[in-house]
């Protein structure tokens, strides 16, 4: 890591809802769980895993049955240099510009990942990485979410969390454009759950599982 200590071990958590017609292809949502030295970690990025554990609940909830198998991914070593999500990809996946690892035959089968990490504020659209191919998509699926204030598509590119493992290989992987939320701080010791505006978590969860369900369902990966 960054100090020069030898990291022996960390563990990524993770869980699915079984797809039916195309349980071979994954959709997947994640954030990371680990934290900076001396914060409470409420922002960064204890939000983000409880947005991704209530998407899932919401899923369960109402009965979904996707098509695509459902995976979260709850990454360790995101602080440290992303380690976790890195890990997960070379080894599930693999990459195609490098000859010695290759492409896994997971990678065919992968259709996206979406990551929440930039605090607890409210989603209102999401950056396209670059990827021009989705923007319709996106929209079409944001069009019932207008009133939430989920209005906006961006072309940039996000960096420094969980999706870029999965980009920098070729995969689809999406951070959500996310409202600033002032005085917590995710590399301080003022990270407290008080700070968090739990209205936006409600709300990002149900941006989550919406996105999620239609990835899931769609006939295109």
């Amino acid at each position: 890591n960054r100090h020069g200590e030898r990291v022996t071990q960390a563990n990524n958590l993770l869980g699915e809802i079984l797809g039916s017609d195309l349980a071979d292809e994954v959709v997947m949502l994640g954030a990371h769980f680990d934290t900076w030295h001396a914060s409470p970690n409420a922002s960064d990025n204890t939000s983000g895993v409880a947005v991704m554990l209530e998407a899932m609940r919401i899923l369960k909830a109402v009965g979904a049955e996707p098509r695509r198998t459902i995976r979260i991914a709850l990454w360790s070593g995101e602080e440290q240099g992303l380690y976790g999500s890195r890990a997960y990809v070379k080894k599930h996946f693999g990459d195609p510009s490098d000859a010695a690892v290759g492409v896994m035959p997971e990678y065919d089968k992968f259709s996206v990942y979406f990551n929440q990490d930039y605090g607890p504020g409210e989603y209102r659209g999401i950056f396209l990485q670059g990827n021009e191919h989705v923007r319709q998509t996106f929209q079409a699926w944001m069009e019932p979410l207008s009133d939430m204030g989920m209005n906006t598509i961006s072309v940039q590119s996000r960096g420094s969390t969980d999706h870029v493992p999965f980009d920098a290989v070729g995969l689809p992987g999406f951070q959500f454009l996310q409202a600033r939320v002032g005085g917590t701080g995710g590399h301080t010791n003022m990270d407290f759950f008080d700070t968090i505006p739990i209205e936006h978590l409600m709300k990002n969860a149900v941006i989550m599982a919406t996105f999620v369900s239609h990835a899931a369902m769609s006939d295109e990966r």
